[in-house]
């Protein structure tokens, strides 16, 4: 009887002592990365969700693309996007491992104010980047060590801005001008991610 409890303590103070050396490992890795401020980047449209239906939406109400009113429309319609679950996971695993996350936008700031208080768990900041050189500029002055996107110009940026580049697969159906050709660069493709 004594050896069968010796044996029961045994095995749950190894399960501990494995238990406790990974969440000492956890707690190391997450201190390093919030002290450094390491930061990754993702791009919101057809990147973390499937955005089309917003862009949609603005178009039945003949808006002119490119217009205040355009973005406002788009970025109050973001009820109509569908979340991709690969790239979510993907940024919650890193802000877990203490990594901070920012959303990066091609499109205006205008009616953002919603959007922005909907992700406000998992993204620390929304970078609105008009132009390839805004986003080039954020990704060289930030320090960011991942940048994730489902567009060529998104991955030239990247590498020109030393940052390491992730593709996340489009959707069949979008309506993205940008061009999108995974692995085109050499670069990594995210598993699963055109869904």
């Amino acid at each position: 009887m004594f050896q069968a409890l010796r044996d029961f303590f045994s095995r749950w103070f190894g399960r501990f002592r494995a238990f406790a050396m990974l969440a000492g490992a956890w707690g190391v890795i997450f201190s390093v990365n919030t002290l450094i401020g390491f930061r990754a980047g993702f791009e919101y449209d057809d990147g973390l969700v499937y955005s089309t239906p917003a862009f949609q939406a603005a178009a039945r109400d003949k808006l002119q693309p490119g217009t205040p009113d355009y973005w406002n429309s788009v970025n109050r319609s973001y009820g109509f996007e569908r979340l991709k679950p690969v790239p979510w996971l993907t940024a919650w695993a890193l802000r877990a491992l203490g990594i901070k996350v920012a959303f990066f936008l091609d499109r205006g700031p205008e009616g953002a104010d919603s959007l922005e208080a909907s992700w406000r768990k998992l993204a620390d900041e929304f970078l609105f980047t008009p132009t390839e050189d805004a986003k080039y500029r954020a990704l060289e002055k930030g320090r960011f060590v991942l940048y994730a996107s489902p567009s060529d110009s998104g991955i030239i940026q990247a590498r020109k801005a030393g940052v390491w580049p992730l593709r996340i697969s489009r959707s069949r159906k979008s309506v993205s001008p940008l061009e999108s050709n995974p692995g085109k660069f050499g670069e990594r493709v995210l598993p699963l991610s055109r869904f």
